[in-house]
C-alpha cells in the first residue's frame, strides 16, 4: 500500500512533501516546516473557498502554531509568519502530517 505522500495526486505538491519527508529523515526540521507550510499555503491559494466564512476560521486557527503560524494578509492571501527558526522533530512531524492530511482530504 502506498504511503500518504505517494497518494497525493498533484505532482508539485507530492514532490514538495516528498522533499519534506526526506528532510525529516535527514534531521533538517526547519526545511520540513518550510516545505510543509508552503504546500498548505498553496492548497489554500488553489482553493480560495477554504478562506471564506467559517472555513477561514477552521483553516487558519487549526494550522499548527509551533514556531510558525498562518495569517491571512490584507489582500486576503494566506502567508506564513515565522516566530523562530529552529524546530525539533515532533514539531516538524506535526506540520508535515497536517499538510499531508489536508491535501489528501482536498483530493489533490
Amino acid at each position: 500500500m502506498p504511503g500518504k505522500v505517494d497518494r497525493i495526486k498533484d505532482q508539485a505538491l507530492r514532490g514538495s512533501l516528498a522533499d519534506a519527508q526526506a528532510a525529516l529523515k535527514a534531521g533538517d526540521y526547519k526545511k520540513v516546516v518550510e516545505l510543509s507550510s508552503a504546500a498548505y499555503v498553496e492548497l489554500l491559494r488553489r482553493n480560495p473557498e477554504m478562506l471564506q466564512g467559517q472555513g477561514q476560521f477552521m483553516n487558519v486557527v487549526f494550522f499548527p502554531r509551533l514556531g510558525a503560524h498562518l495569517v491571512v494578509n490584507h489582500d486576503g492571501q494566506p502567508e506564513i509568519v515565522w516566530d523562530r527558526d529552529k524546530f525539533v522533530f515532533s514539531e516538524a512531524v506535526t506540520y508535515f502530517e497536517f499538510a499531508v492530511d489536508k491535501i489528501l482530504k482536498a483530493g489533490l
